[in-house]
Parts: structure tokens; C-alpha cells; sequence
């Protein structure tokens, strides 16, 4: 994505851009915020930097008592669909790709108003991040932080196979050289996974194409350059041999493969930089993606929404609008890319030794573009896309275009 509107996410914003904004503040002093407010995450690794937000905020709002509860990604999303129908869910919660489904159900809280009234400055924010949370000139979350993908390197594996190390926008060609050069009995060359945003939506993408159709309504999954992608990444597996099948990666997520060394080359997310530094120090390197026709990633990023139902709407917005201020993602840079502009930068200089910066440039290439969104029953065409991937994936025989042809029909069948 870009700083400007990027296709795919045409989300009109220029309602929020009222002329005199302020930059987002804490707490006026004559604002009385009190009560409990319940803070649902699902980042065990973010709860030091959820904690530490959590105590500068009480700082300036003592009378706010906010419990926060870390519920792992397996089961947060259930838990958010069982519990805030009925009102006993969160009154603030992380938000990703999903909210389409959760503003279609008005269950989360148009912060719109609150935004103007308070004079909050959504200029901090890339557009793209701004664009995400956005529908028809409302605002349903501010942004917390944004995705870098990249490709992740073993050095170690280049200097035992005497190959040079890759570069930045390889093209998809070199990629598959360096991949063929570096796979032998003990490790692969490349991890092809069937996961959209670190890998095969990035190859969709970069090479002209894209899933959702630009008004979110349609499908072109089944068009030329998505096909191409796919079957690329496909061929790596089963024709040249240079990535795990898709049955070996049942028995080990590729990313803990790449971390024990077991794999030359990943394409994996900046959240995945600590864990891939801690296992392999010196010997990690980072570039930035392969591309085909145009550089180009997936752009995505938390928010925070506000429940519809809370029964504290005040104190929410008042914590919302400190976890959103520069203050609270200078807190939290060390965990996750800051939304807020100029503080990812702070993220990159913390891994600095391992090029870190080259993981922020890709949200802002004109080929980005956001997640597959459709504002009609996003779940369910999100699950027929990932049905027929692992389809794909698993068969080494698939037939890429027969399943994508199919996959594009369902889709379009229930978000039309």
C-alpha cells in the first residue's frame, strides 16, 4: 500500500479530515474518565508492552480500572462472536482483517463523532492503515500498528552451499535459482506456504493480480496473474523440489522450520523478526520480496475498536485514544510496527543489526494492497479461499485453475 488510496480498500475518509485537528492526546485535565473497562489481545508476546501502556495510562486516569485479558489467536475470534452479541464480551478489543463481518453485525462503535469532537489528527496514521478500519466515511478502529513481510535468510546455509545471499527484489527466477542452489538432503532452499498474507497473496500481488475484486463485491482469484502466482509457488514443491510439501508442513510450521534451520529462505511478517533472531542471531538475514511485474506485499495492521454494547463508552474511547497517542506506540514499538508515523522507526533501529528498515518500504509500494475484502459475508468467502488453497497445497496434482475457477464462482455466489 501507499500513502495514497490504494485499490481495493476505496474507503472515502475525507469526512475525518476536519481542518484544525490536533494531534491524539491523553486526557483533558477536566475529563473525568472512571470506571472498569475489559481489553481483550491475543499476543502473549505484546503483554509487557499491553501492561506497560495499561500503567501510563492509569498515570493520567487513575479512576479507570482496565483489566486486560490475553486470549490466544486459536480462540479469540470465537470468543469475541459468542460474547459480544450478548454484551459480556470485551468493551475494547484488538481488530484485524475481520471487521468487515463485525461492522455488518453493528458490533463495534463508530468512532467517527468521537474523533471529530476531540479534534484527533488521523494524519499521524498512513492512509492504508487509516483505510482498513474505514467504511462509507465512517471510522470503526484507530490503528495500532502495521505488517512488514519480507524475505528472511539463512546465512549460515548460503556460506555452507557457497552461494551468495540474496538481494533485495529478486526477481522470481533468481529466487528459484538461489532456492535450487541452496536445497539439499538436510534443509530446503524456500518455504512455499498457504498462507495469504506472508506469501502467496505477496506473489498474487507483485504480479499485477488480486482476489478481491476493487469494489470488494467480486472475485478475480482465477484471473491470469493470480494463476501464475499460484502455480509458481506450487512448483517449488512438487516440480522442483526446492520447499516442503504441503504434508511435511503439517508435521512443522514453516516458520519454526526456517528457525531450526531446516530451510535456506522464508517470506514471513516482521512480528516473526524476534523469534527468527533469537534462533538464529548472527546468521539471519532480511530482504525485501521477490517480484514479478511490481513490488508489492500485503498491507495489514491492528486496531482498536470499541465494543457497540459497552456500557462505558466514555472511559473506552479515553483508553482507545491514549493506546493510539504517540506516547502509548513509542511504548510498544519494540513488540510491533507503531501505526502512529515516525515511531516505526523505532521499531526498526531496535533491530537495526538485521536491516530491519527494509520491512517498512513495502506498505507504502504502489502495488500493495490490503487483505481480500468483501463487505458481504467476508467469513464465509474467506474460508471457500482458504479451502481451496489448502486444496491446492495438498495435491500435487491439482488442477490450480479448475479449483481457483470454482473458488472464484462461490465467492461471487454469496458476496453479490
Amino acid at each position: 500500500m501507499k500513502r495514497t488510496l490504494k485499490k481495493g480498500i476505496c474507503i472515502a475518509t475525507a469526512a475525518m479530515m476536519v481542518a484544525g485537528m490536533t494531534s491524539v492526546t491523553a486526557l483533558a485535565d477536566d475529563t473525568k474518565a472512571s470506571g472498569k473497562i475489559n481489553f481483550y489481545y491475543w499476543d502473549a508476546d505484546q503483554t509487557n508492552e499491553v501492561n506497560k501502556v495499561i500503567e501510563l495510562f492509569n498515570e493520567q486516569n487513575p479512576d479507570v480500572e482496565v483489566v486486560a485479558t490475553q486470549i490466544p489467536s486459536g480462540e479469540y475470534w470465537t470468543k469475541l462472536q459468542t460474547s459480544l452479541p450478548t454484551g459480556t464480551g470485551p468493551d475494547v478489543f484488538w481488530m484485524n482483517r475481520n471487521i468487515p463481518d463485525y461492522i455488518n453485525a453493528d458490533l463495534v462503535m463508530d468512532l467517527t463523532d468521537r474523533i471529530e469532537s476531540d479534534g484527533v489528527d488521523m494524519s499521524v496514521y498512513p492512509q492504508f492503515a487509516q483505510d482498513l478500519y474505514s467504511r462509507d466515511g465512517s471510522i470503526y478502529a484507530i490503528p495500532k500498528d502495521y505488517d512488514g513481510i519480507g524475505l528472511f535468510y539463512n546465512k549460515a546455509i548460503f556460506d555452507e552451499m557457497g552461494v551468495d545471499y540474496p538481494t533485495d527484489d529478486m526477481s522470481w527466477d533468481e529466487l528459484k535459482d538461489l532456492a535450487t542452489k541452496t536445497t539439499n538432503e538436510y534443509h530446503y532452499g524456500f518455504i512455499s506456504q498457504n498462507i495469504g498474507n506472508i506469501c502467496y497473496q505477496d506473489f498474487i500481488y507483485s504480479n499485477g493480480g488480486r482476489i478481491s475484486s476493487e469494489d470488494n463485491i467480486g472475485c478475480e482469484v482465477n484471473e491470469e496473474p493470480a494463476v501464475e502466482a499460484i502455480q509458481y509457488l506450487h512448483d517449488l514443491m512438487y516440480v522442483d523440489k526446492v520447499a516442503p510439501s504441503y504434508a511435511e508442513l503439517q508435521e512443522m510450521k514453516g516458520t519454526d522450520m526456517f528457525a531450526a534451520g531446516q530451510a535456506a529462505m522464508i517470506t514471513a511478517g516482521s512480528w516473526s523478526l524476534s523469534s527468527f533472531a533469537d534462533a538464529l542471531g548472527d546468521d539471519l538475514g532480511i530482504c525485501t520480496m521477490p517480484v514479478a511485474k511490481t513490488p508489492a506485499i500485503t498491507v495489514h495492521g491492528l486496531g482498536y475498536c470499541i465494543s457497540s454494547k459497552t456500557e462505558n463508552p466514555d472511559a473506552c474511547w479515553e483508553f482507545v485514544k491514549f493506546c493510539a497517542s504517540k506516547e502509548a506506540q513509542e511504548a510498544t514499538a519494540a513488540s510491533a510496527i507503531p501505526a502512529y508515523k515516525g515511531c516505526d522507526q523505532i521499531w526498526a533501529d531496535t533491530y537495526s543489526q538485521y536491516d530491519a528498515e527494509k520491512l517498512l518500504a513495502g506498505a507504502y509500494y504502489e502495488g500493495s494492497l490490503g487483505n481480500p475484502w468483501w463487505d458481504k459475508n467476508f467469513t464465509d468467502a474467506n474460508t471457500i479461499l482458504t479451502e481451496a488453497m489448502t486444496n491446492i497445497w495438498a495435491d500435487e496434482n491439482a488442477d490450480i485453475q479448475a479449483i481457483l475457477d470454482q473458488c472464484d464462482a462461490d465467492i461471487e455466489a454469496i458476496t453479490k
